[in-house]
Order: structure tokens, then sequence, then C-alpha cells
């Protein structure tokens, strides 16, 4: 929609043609304002199945009566889906993709990401039905070893990402194979730990053997992760005692305010995701400690990197780089050379 927009704003066609009007926009408040702006470009916009002429009087009734028609089957259909996810939680199974630590146990066709080439047990006898969650052999242990450091007080999300991507898991035949995550099928593969993924492990209530529903709240917002709606006995085994996981949410708890309070009001940094790593390619983000802020490679923050860049020191790096800036001088021509090149770029794009 964004590029069909921006083309029409370079009179790049002069129709929109359309299989439905509900396959154009589900939203009448949208669908209209569109068509305004279409219309204001001279873009005609024709719907295949309607088969009307939409700049009629009748025409553009029909239209908002087809555009508030898709609006409540979108409605009603975000109810519905909500109503099957409240069913499956209610049955014990679990929604969305299938969390780091379980399987389906279906080895002989099993496409886990953890599966085949990774998991012994992947092209063996089947180890559940699929319909139900079963520990996996490897990622559970990754799932318990990162409760087990992190209770002990002593190692942050980023401790433990390092000491997982470090450590391996035993089979019961002896065989060992290094921790990794799941990734996330069709976006990414399964690789190294990061301290967001650890801290996402360790709240995550699933692991003690219940199915939260979160549901919406008043607001028509999804709920935060503690307050949600519902929880039922999971279909799946628990990984982590309840004891242990509530003490690891008391902890993480105790160590936010503690950080809040000696660090106080959230700071700017200048810099940050602006910089890149002339090693590695990745871009810089600020951190601070002990009342000053440095900038580091995004990976050896998450630790799951090994960029041997040195860590900036942020006051003497934005330094620097004000003083490039406050050196530029723009030349005397400068909106005819900015010009020239907007109309010179694919997107034909004019300044105001």
């Amino acid at each position: 929609m964004t590029q069909l927009l921006a083309d029409a704003q370079s009179h790049k066609f002069d129709v929109v043609v359309v299989d439905k009007v509900d396959r154009f926009y589900r939203d009448l408040k949208g669908l209209l304002t569109t068509l305004e702006e279409l219309q204001a470009l001279q873009i005609a916009f024709v719907s295949v199945r309607e088969n009307l002429d939409f700049s009629t009087p009748w025409g553009k009734l029909t239209l908002t009566v087809l555009g508030m028609l898709a609006e409540i089957y979108l409605d009603n259909l975000s109810q519905e889906t909500s109503k099957g996810k409240q069913a499956r939680a209610r049955k014990g199974h679990w929604n969305g993709s299938i969390p780091v630590g379980y399987c389906r146990g279906n080895c002989p066709t099993c496409q886990d990401p953890n599966g085949p080439g990774y998991c012994p047990y992947a092209g063996g006898r089947a180890r559940g039905a699929g319909e139900h969650l079963i520990a996996h052999p490897l990622e559970s242990q990754a799932v318990q070893q990162a409760f087990a450091w992190y209770l002990t007080g002593q190692y942050s999300d980023g401790q433990i990402a390092e000491r997982l991507n470090a450590a391996t898991g035993t089979l019961p035949t002896g065989q060992t194979r290094p921790f990794r995550t799941k990734g996330l099928p069709g976006r990414w593969p399964p690789g190294a730990f990061s301290k967001d993924s650890v801290r996402e492990i360790l709240q995550r209530r699933f692991y003690t053997g219940v199915v939260v529903y979160y549901g919406l709240d008043q607001q028509g917002r999804k709920r935060k992760r503690d307050d949600y709606a519902a929880r039922f006995p999971g279909q799946h085994p628990a990984l982590i005692v309840e004891t242990d996981f509530e003490q690891a949410l008391t902890l993480r708890q105790q160590l936010s305010r503690r950080s809040r309070a000696a660090t106080g009001k959230p700071h700017v940094y200048l810099l940050s995701d602006l910089l890149v790593c002339s090693q590695c390619g990745q871009r810089l983000r600020a951190s601070s400690a002990g009342g000053r802020h440095y900038y580091r490679d995004l990976t050896r923050i998450n630790h799951r990197g090994t960029c041997t860049q040195p860590t900036l020191k942020g006051p003497q790096i934005e330094a620097q780089v004000l003083a490039f800036l406050l050196g530029l001088q723009l030349p005397a021509d400068w909106r005819s050379w900015a010009q020239d090149y907007c109309l010179s770029a694919p997107n034909k794009l004019s300044l105001p």
C-alpha cells in the first residue's frame, strides 16, 4: 500500500484495479481516506466484483456500506480468533510458535528447527503423537540450566547467554550437542542465545506446566505479561517448578528496582544505533556503567558476538562527531543540487 501510494504521487498509473473492495482495505476510515487521496490525484478506482461506478452518489453509498461490512468482518474475525486461542488454552494447548525447550515428539517426520541434523532422535521412533508438546532432549536442558544459574543471583541475562553459548547438553546416549535457540521458522535459523532470548525464557510461565491466556483489557489492548486473563493446566510437562519460577520473578523485580534507583531518569544517547562498526558492520548501541556511557557493538551487548572492536567512550566519540558536523558548510547552490538529485532518484521525490 505504501508503494502504491508513492507511485500514485508520481502518476505512474491511471487506475487502481482490485478484485473486491475488502481486498483493498478492511478499515472504513482508511478506505475512504485512501480513495479520496487517489481521487485528488485523478486516479480512478475499479473493483471487479462489485462492478460499480464509485464516483456517482449511489456508488459512493455502496462503497461506504461495503467498507463498513469489511470492517465488521475483520472485527468478527478478530473475536473468533481470540475465542479459538482461549479454547486452546482452556484445553491446555499452546498458542503460537513452539517455545524453546519443547517439540511435538513426532520424530519420524520431525520438522523442528532443532530436529534433523541436531537432535539424534529425529527420524527415529516417535516420542509423541504431535498433539501435545514434549520436552526437547537438548533445549529443555538449556532452559533448566538458565533458571539454575539465574536463581543463584550471580549472573545477569547476558552472562547466562554467554554461558549457554559455551555449554553443551548431554543425551541419554552419551552424545553431546552445543545449546542453541530454536530460531523462528521462515525468519531466522537456530543460533546463539542473547540476553533478550534468555530474558524471555526466564519470564515465561509456560515452563511451569501451565498455559496462560492474556486476552484484551478494557481499552482493547493486549494485556501485559503479569496481567493475564486466565491460566489453565497445560498438556505439556513442566520444566521448572513453580516456586523456582516465582523466585526468579521476584529476583528480577528486586534487581529492576535497584537499577532504577541507581540510574534515576533515563538518558538520551545521541549516537545510539547511528554508529556502525567498521569491523563487523553491526550498529553500535549505548550502554552505561558507573555513571558513564559507552558505545558497543550490538552483538556484544546481546552477548552473542565476538567482534574485537574496542568499546568507545561516549563523550569522546560524540565530541568528534559534533566537531565534524560543525565543520560542515553547505554550498550556496545546495537547494538546486538537492532538487536535481531528488528528480533523478527512482521515486521522483521533490523538495517542498
